[in-house]
This record gives C-alpha cells, sequence and structure tokens, in this order.
C-alpha cells in the first residue's frame, strides 16, 4: 500500500507559496506504480481534489476543530472495511482534537462512496462526509481521510486499524493480539488504607484481602469472560510477599525487615556493597506447617482447586526495597520466597512448577533492584531472567520502541542485558479498597490539575479511555494493581478491580469484536523478548506473484527468530509452521527460522 500523510504531500516553499514535495514526474510514477502492482493508495489529511469531484462542502468554511461525532455510512464498502477489521459499526467516533474538512462528492467524477460521515450539527444541517473511498477508471482504488490523524487520539488509532486492513488487504507481517492482565501485588500483607473522613493519607484502618473476597474474585473471573469477546480469557495475577503468611499467623515470629528506599530513585548500587536488613544471611526458612496454617489465607491457597484460578508470581518475601540491598539481603528475599511457594505447592522440590507459577521473571517491590547488579545476578542464580518496570519510571523503559523490553546497562545498572518488562500503573491506588477511598486520593492528586475535584464515574470514564488507548495501540503491558484493591466481601460494592475492569471491558467491546488474553508474568516477559529478537534477526518479507496474481509469502531472515505473518483466509498447511486463530482475530502463522527462508503457499 501507499501512504499518504497529505494530499499533495506539499509544504511552504520560500516564497510562501504551497508546493508539493513531488515534482509531475514523480507522481506519474507513483500512480504507475499502484496500476502495475494492484496497490491501494491511503491519504491521511486529504484536501478535496477538483479533478476528481470532491469538493468543500461549504465553499465559505474550510473546515474546522470542532468536535463532531464521525458515523459510518452505510454501503457494503464501509461495512468490509469495518469488518475486515473487526471494528463495531457503531463505534463512537468523533474528531475531538482533530481539524477537519467536510466534503462534497456531487460532481464526482470517478466511482466514490462515502466511508465515514461527520454527523450533523449546529454548524452544518446534514452529515458530511468525512472519509471517502474511490475507483479510478483505470482500476487504482484509494481512501481519504479528510481529517487530521494524530498517535494520541485514540479516534485515529482506532481508524488506523481500519486503513491498515484495508491497504494490506489483511495480508501483513506481525499479529493483531490484545493482552490484558491484571497484576495484583502484596498479596498477603496487609495495607493502611487512607482515611477519607480525616483528611489522611496513611490512616489507622488496615486491610487485608480474605478468603471471602478472593471466592468473589474467582467468581467474577467467569463471569466476565463471559461478557467478554469470543476466544477471551480472564485471570488475575497474583504477586506474594510469604512474609505476609507469617504476620497474619504469629507476628512475633514475623520477618521485622526495614523495607523503604533511603536512597536516590535512579541510585545505582555498587557491586558488593548494600545494606544488611535480613536479620541473618542464608536464612532458613523453618516455620511448622501448624504455625502456618494459623492464617487462613494459607490454608485456602493450599487447595489447589483455588490456587489454580490466578496466576502467580514472586513479589519478594518481606517487600524489602532492593535498590541498595546486599546480596545476601536479595539472596534471602528471592530463596524465601519460593520456600513458601514450595509450601503452597507452586513449585516442587525438583524445581518444576505448576502451570499458573511464573518462576522466570520478577515483579520487584516500588519498581527496585533493576540498578543493582548484585540483585541481578542474585535473579539469575534463581532461574529469574527478566524483571518488570513500569512506565511511570521512563529511565526503566524502551523509550525509543515501547513494544520491546528496556535492557539494563554497565552505564545504569553495572550489568548488561536483563530485561526490564513494562507495567501499565492505573489510577486505582495501593492504599485504596472503596470507590469513595480512591475518590478522595484521586482529587488530592488531581484537584489543581481539573481545577475541581473529579467524581468516581469521571475518574473510572478516563480510565477506560486511557487504557483503552493503550489496547488499541496493541500494547502488551499488564495492569497494576495491589491486594487493597480486591476487597469486596465486607462492603457494598464490587471491588475497585471489578470495577475497572467492568469499564474496560464495556468499552472495549463497543469498539471492537477482538479477544482479550490473560498471560501469566513469564508468558508475557516472553512476547517482549520474542519481539525483541524478531526486530533483530533481520526478517524481510515478500510477496510471490504468478502470473498477475499473488500465490504466497516468502519469508527470510538472517538470525534466529520466529516471525508471525497474518493472513484473512486458510493457507496450505505446512508441518514446520504453528497456525493460530482465536476468536474473531485473523489466523497467524508463526514461521520459525534460523539464517533461512520458508515460504507460505496460499489456497488456489
Amino acid at each position: 500500500m501507499i501512504v499518504l500523510t497529505s494530499g499533495k504531500l506539499t509544504l511552504l516553499d520560500e516564497s510562501f507559496n504551497w508546493v508539493s514535495v513531488l515534482n509531475d514526474q514523480q507522481w506519474a510514477y507513483l500512480d504507475q506504480y499502484e496500476i502495475d502492482n494492484n496497490i491501494r493508495r491511503i491519504t491521511l489529511s486529504d484536501s478535496p481534489d477538483p479533478v476528481l469531484g470532491v469538493s468543500i462542502y461549504d465553499q465559505n468554511n474550510w473546515g474546522n476543530d470542532k468536535t463532531q461525532s464521525m458515523i459510518k455510512a452505510d454501503n457494503a464498502i464501509a461495512d468490509e472495511m469495518f469488518s475486515g477489521a473487526g471494528i463495531k459499526f457503531n463505534a463512537a467516533l468523533d474528531t475531538l482534537g482533530l481539524y477537519h474538512t467536510p466534503v462534497s462528492i456531487a460532481g464526482a467524477t470517478v466511482e466514490a462512496k462515502p466511508i465515514l460521515y461527520f454527523k450533523k450539527d449546529s454548524t452544518y444541517p446534514e452529515d458530511t462526509i468525512a472519509a471517502l473511498y474511490m475507483k479510478l477508471p483505470d482500476g487504482r482504488e484509494r481512501l481519504s481521510f479528510y481529517f487530521g490523524f494524530g498517535d494520541w487520539s485514540l479516534n485515529c488509532i482506532i481508524l488506523n486499524h481500519i486503513w491498515i486492513n484495508w491497504g494490506t488487504r489483511g495480508i501483513y507481517n506481525g499479529f493483531r493480539r490484545v493482552y490484558f492482565t491484571a497484576h495484583i501485588d502484596d498479596v498477603f500483607l496487609a495495607t493502611e488504607l487512607v482515611d477519607p473522613k480525616n483528611n489522611i493519607i496513611e490512616g489507622e484502618t488496615q486491610f487485608r484481602t480474605t478468603t471471602k473476597d478472593f471466592d468473589n474474585i474467582k467468581k467474577y473471573q467467569k463471569e466476565i469472560v463471559k461478557k467478554m469477546n469470543p476466544g477471551s480469557t480472564y485471570q488475575v495475577e497474583l504477586a506474594f510477599n510469604g512474609n505476609g503468611v507469617l504476620i497474619e499467623a504469629d507476628y512475633d515470629k514475623s520477618l521485622q525487615v526495614f523495607g523503604e528506599r533511603l536512597v536516590d530513585l535512579e541510585f545505582k548500587k555498587e557491586p558488593g556493597q548494600g545494606t544488611k536488613n535480613w536479620p541473618e544471611e542464608n536464612y532458613q526458612f523453618k516455620f511448622s506447617e501448624s504455625l502456618l496454617k494459623q492464617d487462613k489465607l494459607y490454608t485456602y491457597f493450599q487447595n489447589k482447586a483455588n490456587r489454580e484460578e490466578f496466576y502467580w508470581s514472586s513479589h519478594t518475601f518481606t517487600h524489602e526495597n532492593l535498590d541498595n540491598a546486599s546480596r545476601s539481603d536479595v539472596d534471602n528475599e528471592i530463596r524465601v520466597n519460593i520456600e513458601m511457594a514450595k509450601r503452597f505447592g507452586l513449585v516442587n522440590e525438583d524445581g518444576t512448577s505448576e502451570k499458573w507459577w511464573s518462576g522466570g521473571s520478577i515483579i520487584t517491590p516500588q519498581i527496585s533492584g533493576l540498578r543493582n547488579r548484585d540483585a541481578i545476578e542474585i535473579f539469575n542464580q534463581y532461574g529469574i531472567h527478566s524483571g518488570t518496570g513500569d512506565l511511570s519510571r521512563p529511565t526503566l523503559c524502551n523509550l525509543e520502541n515501547p513494544y520491546l523490553p528496556y535492557y539494563t546497562t554497565m552505564e545504569g545498572s553495572n550489568y548488561e542485558g536483563f530485561p526490564v518488562i513494562p507495567r501499565s500503573p492505573s489510577e486505582i491506588y495501593y492504599h485504596c479498597s472503596t470507590s469513595e477511598e480512591n475518590t478522595w486520593m484521586y482529587n488530592q492528586i488531581y484537584r489543581e490539575v481539573f481545577g475541581k475535584d473529579s467524581d468516581w464515574k469521571t475518574i473510572i470514564e478516563r480510565e477506560s479511555t486511557r487504557v483503552l488507548t493503550l489496547m488499541m495501540k496493541l500494547r502488551h503491558e499488564a495492569h497494576q494493581f495491589h491486594q487493597a484493591n480486591l476487597r469486596n466481601a465486607d462492603i457494598k460494592e464490587n471491588s475497585l478491580l471489578q470495577q475497572w475492569t467492568d469499564a474496560i471491558v464495556e468499552k472495549y467491546n463497543s469498539y471492537v469484536n477482538w479477544p482479550m488474553i490473560s498471560l501469566k508474568l513469564d508468558d508475557l516477559a516472553k512476547t517482549f523478548t520474542d519481539r525483541y529478537e524478531i526486530e533483530n534477526c533481520k526478517a524481510s518479507y515478500s510477496l510471490i506473484k504468478t502470473g498477475g496474481t499473488v500465490t504466497g509469502i516468502k519469508v527470510s531472515a538472517k538470525g534466529k527468530c520466529t516471525v508471525p505473518v497474518t493472513v484473512p483466509f486458510e493457507v496450505e498447511r505446512n508441518s514446520k509452521f504453528t497456525y493460530e486463530q482465536i476468536g474473531n482475530d485473523p489466523l497467524t502463522i508463526w514461521v520459525s527460522l534460523n539464517n533461512s527462508s520458508e515460504t507460505i503457499n496460499f489456497k488456489s
């Protein structure tokens, strides 16, 4: 496909005249290339073209930046474009923040079909054309949008899926998948809650999730997936701190380890140094079952039927900040929490584990330890080969490509190449357990930003838009929550996690028919590291033409990687490839390469 960022690719010359960056010969070459190869052209921010009979709707008004709703046109071509991309016909689209120019095709000299309309308003007495399909006499096809595009705009991001799918005819390198996983940090610990009534951020009331809370979350997971699109899964990840079991069973026998950060946020620890907050090195976990079973959550999750309803990962044993932790402290935090995982049955003595356990990646407390070489070396010692970062910590994110991991460096961490997988922080706060508490805390943070207080409905609407924007960009970050956000059994509302998820799912379903997939931490980390391999194996893709027909795809790489290719139809099956189609998503073919080439053949 050919994509133009404006109708004539114009700019102001030295004489302040609008001129095209391409000359007539170059435009003719582009036209002939489209004819010879049956290439479709997409133009964003197009201008009316009198040659094609496309004119401004109102000759006295070129356009405006006023927000107008956009609606799909009622014709077969528009239906095909929306359906092909999996976009709902009634998706709520508008021009928020976008300059737009309503056009008319009353004098069209080519076949022209509206795809989108600007809905009539006080300025325009009727629906006006926002996007247009055109077929020229020589067979060329074009799709023009008469408004600007921005990567910050949810509306544009959604429309990107339409024009990309149409322009490529549904054949492209890569795959379309939405991963949707909630990470619950601090499981088994108790949290001091905010106190809105007394205007206190660290109140006196503590909350710890109960067995009844988890029972209701288990039930909710089964209920919400029925509301999701076909092929969806929903399973939250419990990132646990084993010391919470001891605190509940017998506080006097729990570990009293200081856990706060006392160094700068970007502190880089010198290897071999660091604080020792644990009572001893190589601490041995020797607590009896009878003691541990005094915690109801311990016995609850010793039941496999309860464990298997969740994904599991380590959040360290006591929640000690690892930025300046000594090697022995890190070893204790990791090893002893694995010992607790063994007590639950998540991990076996021979090192094998239950399928819902993630032992190869870790969620560290306060996003810590990732600039501590000693910590990273201990992680690797216990088979932990990636950690999680946070979008609120850009120095631990891949700013050049957010779809890839950040890899630690000698300069930043005294360690080269440890992958850090991004997570998305939510506006559901760790010390809040009800919508009242969360609303109060939100307004402490954002009152000056918005100039007023926000109510819970507004907060959750902003959150659903923020998260949907990430999802429509096919960003794969998990979403961060904390154990207090699961509270539901002793209050007259669903948990904050449930209310947040309900809002996301409802908004998501109103736009697309794609599935939402929950992945455990290890599998999610692998999607990031696999993509890094794809980016660096120099993969290339080319269509195979037989006569005038495309009959297959040649995929090559100069390194080792497994690349995805998406097609809108069935292909000849090859035992060397893996085929994946989930719900309404198109067929994805995974091709393993090692300095080699493979061919995907279309069915004739």
